[in-house]
């Protein structure tokens, strides 16, 4: 009988399942669409028992299509930041819970900014206090929903939570419990300081494994639920990101990655958090730390002028290989025409108040220029972010794997090696995260670790090398980039309000 993984990823707008079979091929996949509520501005929530519910479809259904498989074990790759209240009887107390882009402990986190110092907040957690992270919502629940917390006994992620069910376990691993700031980089632990500083009991702090632990077996009723055969390990898994840049290539240190989703960032893995304000910090799946810097409107910038400037005026959905088509007749630097990726807003390297803006706008300027100068604009933006990386980090970066979808554009991930002046190249499997959460699943029941399954696994697709003819013209944009980035902050930072 074949042998195949179940693994589960769990987003913002979809719960995906897939069976992985043990060489890394994707044998087959099932999506469900989720739902999102937003009651009050800056809120977020989604709600747990969906994502349980539709992730319970998908696997019978991948179970009912192919009944022959024998699954060695589930791996799970979910949505980061998410806080999900469990009683003592492991029922969920919220129907609906903030996830990782909710910001109602905005006000929180603002005071504690004002009352500790940054480079302490750093060198406790590694990172600088923001809303995304789990302790500040849970000070928001303990806060304004004081019942709630009485009763949790324990505050689960989004993957945590679907091993809980799976298992009736509760654990988290340290990927996502690095981005709680209530987590140590010293000592892998829960900061006692942190925890006491947020108020948060720390009994209620699942205890944490590494990601690629086993941590129960799949109940009997779940299996039956389910279609499949009983006592199947369950493993402990990470957070999306993380799976994503295992799938990515990131399996040693000094590798590198671009990520080009709706966010997008670079990043490199090092042994230890680079600690500095300018860029984020989480524990990897693996050993080491992934320092990063991102930007919230990376690919979700190339999807609104798509919207903006393609499918509004022809009236039909426009690939974007056809805007790569149109954009790859405009020499490098746009002909001066700049983009500033900010739709919205900064978070290390500027103001949150930032805006998404061109500038240079000249005559001959047609819609080609700015669909290159949109590619370049967010070029230009991650290699602040890198420049910061190389120098914090001790060691060389010679190439970058680039992964998500804006990967699959030949143009932008040659226009990303020519302004990074590294090596690009991309792999054959897209499906970063579900290769990851597979990868860390098969390392656990085959003992085989994560790099040498991902030396197996990953296969180079494409190489992009740096073209030297442009490098002159890229500089000098940069620059003029950076130039008026820094002025439009001072700008934000001078009138406190949007311009």
């Amino acid at each position: 009988m074949p042998e195949c993984l179940l693994v589960i990823d769990v987003g913002t707008e979809s719960v995906r399942a897939a069976l992985v079979d043990d060489s890394g091929a994707i044998i087959d996949i099932q999506s469900r669409s989720t739902d999102f509520f937003s009651p009050q501005p800056g809120w977020a929530e989604q709600k747990p028992d969906e994502w349980w519910e539709l992730t319970l479809e998908c696997l019978k259904q991948l179970i009912h299509e192919h009944p022959n498989l024998e699954v060695l074990a589930i791996g799970v790759s979910a949505q980061m930041h998410a806080v999900v209240p469990i009683d003592t009887h492991g029922i969920l107390l919220m129907d609906k819970v903030p996830i990782w882009c909710d910001k109602r402990s905005a006000s929180i986190c603002k005071q504690y900014q004002e009352e500790i110092l940054p480079q302490e907040q750093i060198q406790h957690a590694a990172n600088l206090i923001i809303p995304s992270w789990t302790g500040p919502k849970m000070k928001w629940i303990k806060d304004n929903l004081p019942e709630i917390y009485q009763r949790t006994d324990i505050f689960l992620t989004a993957k945590d939570y679907l091993n809980l069910r799976f298992t009736g376990e509760k654990y988290t691993d340290y990927s996502e419990a690095s981005g709680s700031f209530l987590f140590s980089w010293k000592t892998k632990q829960w900061d006692n300081e942190l925890v006491k500083l947020f108020g948060i009991d720390k009994s209620k702090l699942p205890d944490i494994l590494p990601s690629n632990s086993i941590i129960g077996k799949l109940l009997p009723d779940i299996a039956a639920q389910i279609g499949c055969q009983p006592s199947i390990p369950v493993i402990c898994g990470a957070g999306d990101m993380l799976c994503l840049l295992l799938g990515g290539g990131m399996v040693r240190e000094g590798r590198s990655c671009d990520v080009a989703g709706t966010a997008a960032d670079v990043s490199v893995l090092s042994p230890q958090p680079l600690l500095t304000e300018h860029l984020m910090n989480l524990h990897h799946a693996i050993d080491g730390w992934i320092s990063f810097g991102i930007l919230d409107s990376g690919g979700g910038s190339l999807k609104w002028f798509r919207e903006a400037f393609y499918n509004q005026e022809s009236g039909r959905k426009v690939s974007y290989a056809e805007i790569d088509e149109e954009a790859s007749n405009v020499p490098a630097g746009a002909d001066g025409l700049l983009f500033f990726p900010y739709l919205m807003g900064e978070r290390l390297l500027g103001s949150p108040l930032a805006r998404g803006s061109f500038f240079g706008l000249r005559p001959h300027h047609q819609r080609k220029h700015f669909a290159r100068a949109v590619m370049e604009g967010v070029g230009f933006d991650l290699k602040m972010s890198l420049d910061e990386i190389e120098k914090m980090y001790s060691g060389a970066i010679e190439e970058m794997s680039a992964i998500g979808g804006g990967a699959r554009s030949p143009l932008w991930c040659q226009i990303k090696a020519d302004i990074y002046r590294k090596k690009v190249f991309t792999l054959t499997e897209s499906e970063g995260g579900i290769i990851g959460a597979a990868l860390l699943a098969f390392s656990a029941v085959s003992g085989i670790t994560v790099s040498q399954l991902a030396d197996n696994w990953l296969k180079v697709k494409q190489v992009f090398i740096p073209d030297e003819s442009r490098f002159e013209e890229y500089e000098n944009q940069y620059k003029n980039f950076r130039i008026f980035h820094d002025i439009f902050q001072q700008a934000y930072l001078y009138y406190g309000k949007e311009i």
